[in-house]
């Protein structure tokens, strides 16, 4: 483990300091402060919590990542020092195509969000010590790539950069569907779908049924996790993804990861695993993540066979129903894109997404962020002068 001690700007008498972690070795001695800092983090993020992020680590990361630890001194004597925020990063030394160093946060296929872990009570003084430990390197931008920028979080780093005078470049930004419940599922749907829709689903339900036992199941605490885990392998290669070979099954790395999350949510009680079933067998199967007061839906499947039932709608309307139910997670984040076709018609709210790009605080830093947009204009209009050149010449 590597020091570099560096005190915040606005907050000096918290002392707080970064520490760089170069293998998911150097941050086993950790994990006990790990978790606690995921569950006091001022937005959760499961992908980012040691059973997911170590996984990934070891199968999915590429040459060069590192894991930058903000830490604040306890209050106790002779106790051990809080974590008080955590930061997957990679290193480029170019930028859309120019020769700049970025550190970027880090996120892969498997990571729907990439807020970092951040202390809720030391959010902007844990946000200003990771931003002068950046200018302490050789980069001259900040990426924050897929971050929930209508949060805590946002709002603490909006804090952030006001204080210490900097402005940031929004590369990218999207919204996606989340699930907020209303008074009661009735409710809900009466603003989420048609009374057509709503009497075309049941009708589907009902014939589904006519053709077996149909039953909605959850794998309940101390059931089976395996058993689900193959269940939902199988069933997800039966499928579009497994005849393109993009099926888990298909790739260790990818499994070993799969698998991780849910041995390790599982283990924390942070799994969630749904089945529609007929005569015993899972025929749609959904895969959710538990966060702090909230979800992201992690993964779903169903049988192409039964496409005609929609059985991945009839389990998203259970889901629904479950959600409302008391003790229900307050929110669940859709993971999927923008403009999903099934779930942006039936998940009515929003989650905005972005991707930030911050000046590190070195020389012409700054000038460079404001830089950015006109190079993104002038990138556009030459793509779109080559685009007519080729279909001219076509």
């Amino acid at each position: 483990m590597k020091n570099t001690v560096t005190p915040t700007i606005a907050d000096d008498a918290s002392r707080l300091y970064t520490t760089i972690a170069d293998s998911p070795e150097d941050l086993e001695p950790h994990l006990g402060a790990w978790d606690e800092l995921a569950e006091c983090a001022v937005e959760p993020n499961p992908f980012y919590e040691p059973y997911a992020l170590l996984a990934a680590w070891r199968n999915l990361a590429p040459p060069g990542l590192r894991v930058v630890l903000v830490w604040m001194p306890n209050a106790l004597p002779g106790q051990p020092p809080h974590l008080a925020g955590l930061f997957p990063i990679t290193r480029s030394a170019r930028y859309k195509g120019l020769p700049i160093v970025v550190v970027s946060t880090w996120h892969h296929l498997y990571t729907y969000l990439g807020t970092p872990l951040v202390r809720a009570d030391r959010a902007v003084a844990t946000l200003e010590a990771f931003l002068a430990w950046a200018r302490s390197t050789d980069a001259m931008l900040f990426e924050l790539q897929t971050i929930r920028s209508d949060g805590a979080f946002g709002h603490a780093l909006i804090e952030t950069l006001r204080g210490l005078g900097l402005k940031a470049f929004h590369e990218s930004s999207h919204t996606r569907a989340l699930f907020r419940p209303a008074a009661d599922l009735e409710r809900y749907l009466d603003h989420a779908m048609s009374g057509k829709k709503r009497k075309e689903l049941r009708r589907q339900e009902r014939r589904l049924g006519e053709s077996g036992s149909l039953v909605y199941d959850q794998l309940e605490p101390g059931g089976d996790l395996e058993r689900w885990l193959e269940e939902f392998l199988e069933l997800e290669a039966l499928g579009w993804k497994g005849q393109g070979g993009t099926a888990l099954k298909t790739d260790r790395a990818t499994l070993e990861v799969f698998r991780a999350y849910a041995r390790g949510a599982m283990e924390r009680g942070r799994w969630v695993m749904l089945a529609l079933r007929l005569d015993g067998r899972a025929i749609a199967m959904k895969c959710n993540l538990l966060g702090g007061d909230g979800a992201v839906a992690f993964k779903i499947a169903y049988d192409e066979s039964y496409s005609r039932f929609s059985p991945g709608v009839l389990l998203e309307l259970e889901q629904l129903r479950r959600l409302h139910a008391p003790g229900a997670p307050g929110w669940m984040d859709s993971g999927a894109a923008a403009d999903h076709p099934m779930i942006g018609h039936l998940w009515r709210d929003r989650v905005a997404i972005e991707t930030l790009v911050i000046p590190s605080g070195h020389r012409f830093a700054e000038l460079t962020v404001a830089a950015l947009p006109l190079v993104r204009f002038l990138s556009g209009a030459l793509r779109d002068v080559w685009r007519r050149v080729r279909i001219q010449r076509t």
